[in-house]
């Protein structure tokens, strides 16, 4: 054999090996198996190497009341008014007295994480709401999810714990949780999780995490 056709073999062979590698360890980030109950624990309850995230940006009207037919949604809004008034989209009549303000919309998703991969579990609180800028809140639609790798999602819920919509609430905070299941190697052992985070979100488009448990 040439040299030259040797070292293209060796070239062949390893990118061969490299390729088999890559595909050996992406097998093993998509399809990780459990592990012992101690370990999967210490995994489990580690903390997370990133512990969340967040994002708003501005949104429409009907962007808004979009989001509130989506399953699961929680949605209220300023008593004795339209829907689509609460949003922006129709004049604002309150008390018999006709607004010139109308009010904006926001929206936030926010996610907390608890564990390490593959026991990591993760809750995001995404929420839509609108507000006379500065004033006070006029409408709000909520959605709890919740995920995890070797964690399944038992249940999850969401519900305002401070604050409120409407007239003199000038912002809302809500608690979203999340119950996990966290299989082991042991069949029978499986590791029980609850977390919450708790959200702030005020008439001017600000969303702060606040607590998480």
């Amino acid at each position: 054999m040439s040299v030259r056709r040797a070292a293209l073999l060796a070239m062949f062979l390893g990118t061969l090996a490299v390729t088999l590698g890559s595909a050996t360890s992406a097998r093993a980030t998509v399809d990780p198996s459990p592990l012992p109950p101690d370990e999967a624990t210490a995994l489990a309850t580690a903390p997370a190497d990133v512990a969340g995230g967040s994002s708003t940006q501005s949104v429409d009207g009907s962007t808004v009341l979009a989001a509130a037919t989506q399953p699961g949604a929680e949605t209220s809004m300023e008593s004795d008014i339209s829907a689509q008034a609460a949003v922006g989209l129709a004049p604002l009549i309150e008390g018999n007295v006709f607004s010139l303000a109308r009010p904006v919309c926001w929206a936030n998703y926010i996610w907390h994480q608890w564990g390490t991969w593959p026991y990591q579990q993760r809750i995001t609180d995404t929420t839509y709401w609108c507000a006379i800028y500065n004033n006070h809140i006029t409408y709000r639609t909520s959605t709890t999810t919740a995920s995890g790798m070797l964690c399944g999602v038992d249940w999850r819920a969401g519900a305002l714990i401070d604050g409120g919509v409407g007239r003199g609430f000038t912002y809302f905070t809500r608690r979203a949780s999340a119950g996990f299941s966290c299989e082991t190697v042991v069949p029978w052992i499986t590791i029980h999780t609850t977390h919450h985070e708790d959200v702030k979100r005020n008439d001017r488009g600000g969303t702060t995490l606040v607590g998480t448990g």
